[in-house]
């Protein structure tokens, strides 16, 4: 990693991070009071791509079914907990979590109330898929520098633990996880030096790929694709830890590799999203946004992006063409900083770090 490519991204991550704390400061004072840490310049390291990538990858797991109408607009709003870091949909509920009380909350969607708490330790984040909903908690906030990371099943029906697993390379090392994602035949754990795989059938980690730190990683299955600092999309045997092909990207800088539709995986720019293919690297499209991408999740349909205009004005949710990146439609989202998205039936619903859920139909 170049000098010049470390600094640029320091830069980034401490402007990204001091945003992050004029617009959710209680949030943040809460968290480090709590941990006894210090302000915004050490959460770089941990958070790099991980609050964007998280976004993407629990709401895309979740997105499926009917189109949205053409003219989105906000129907509801409620207060779910004083803090939120994720959002995620399955076994007839909605999975958030509070990672100042180290909670994954039960919401009834019909009713959106709180129905269930369920204590872990540390900062937690959630995702409902392969059979189970799965929390990734502990040291978090610095990606397990300072304390412990684990992952812990919880049966969606008892909303009981059934399982915690230590999050540990083969070697014992520390590989900084920063997010969680499912399918219906696996769990990865995404980390800033390695991806971890756990195999829900026996909640024992059956894989490990370490790489290279860079822009982003997005695995499935048996495949990781992670981007290097040099642009280069790299793709990664999980079953052998081998390298299958590397692919130059032609992308805006400070891009991070996000997850897309199948066959696809998307690029978020500071202002901007880009859709190439996997296999050869080819631009699909582009589509420039004008402010600060947050988060975004694909329904099949559509993708929705929530775009930040802080301070000249309110956020926007803006609904795009997963085809061609055409814009469709937008909605004005006052006072929110998305930290994850969730297609819940018919609706978008939109986490914000201060607790706060936009439903948007």
């Amino acid at each position: 990693m170049s000098q010049e490519f470390t600094t640029r991204l320091q830069l980034q991550l401490r402007e990204a991070a001091l945003r992050e704390e004029r617009r959710a400061p209680l949030a943040q004072r809460l968290v480090r009071a709590r941990r006894g840490l210090p302000g915004p310049a050490p959460l770089a390291a941990a958070l790099a791509v991980a609050l964007l990538a998280l976004a993407v990858a629990i709401g895309v797991l979740q997105l499926h079914g009917e189109s949205e109408p053409t003219k989105p607009k906000v129907i509801h709003q409620f207060k779910a907990a004083d803090n939120l870091l994720s959002l995620s949909g399955g076994f007839g509920a909605v999975w958030a979590t509070d990672p100042v009380s180290s909670q994954v909350l039960r919401i009834d969607p019909r009713t959106r109330k709180v129905t269930a708490h369920i204590r872990l330790s540390g900062e937690v984040q959630a995702v409902a898929g392969a059979g189970a909903v799965w929390a990734l908690s502990g040291d978090l906030l610095t990606a397990g520098a300072q304390g412990a990371v684990e992952v812990t099943r919880i049966d969606p029906h008892t909303n009981r633990v059934v399982a915690r697993i230590p999050m540990r390379s083969p070697r014992g090392d520390n590989f900084a996880p920063l997010f969680i994602t499912a399918d219906d035949e696996h769990v990865w754990v995404i980390g800033a030096a390695g991806a971890l795989r756990i195999d829900p059938a026996t909640n024992v980690r059956d894989r490990f790929v370490a790489y290279e730190q860079g822009g982003g990683t997005v695995a499935e299955a048996d495949r990781v694709w992670t981007l290097l600092t040099d642009g280069r999309l790299r793709e990664i045997d999980a079953r052998t830890g081998r390298r299958v092909r590397d692919v130059q990207l032609h992308v805006p800088q400070d891009s991070h590799l996000i997850p897309g539709p199948p066959g696809f995986l998307t690029l978020a720019g500071p202002t901007s999203l880009t859709e190439i293919d996997r296999n050869t690297g080819a631009t699909l499209w582009r589509a420039e946004l004008g402010d600060d991408v947050l988060a975004g999740s694909f329904d099949g349909d559509s993708l929705w992006v929530h775009v930040s205009r802080a301070p000249d004005g309110p956020d926007r949710l803006v609904r795009l063409d997963p085809d061609t990146g055409r814009h469709l439609a937008q909605v004005a989202l006052a006072d929110t900083d998305a930290v994850a998205l969730a297609l819940i039936g018919r609706d978008v619903w939109i986490a914000d770090p201060g607790g706060t859920i936009i439903v948007v139909r």
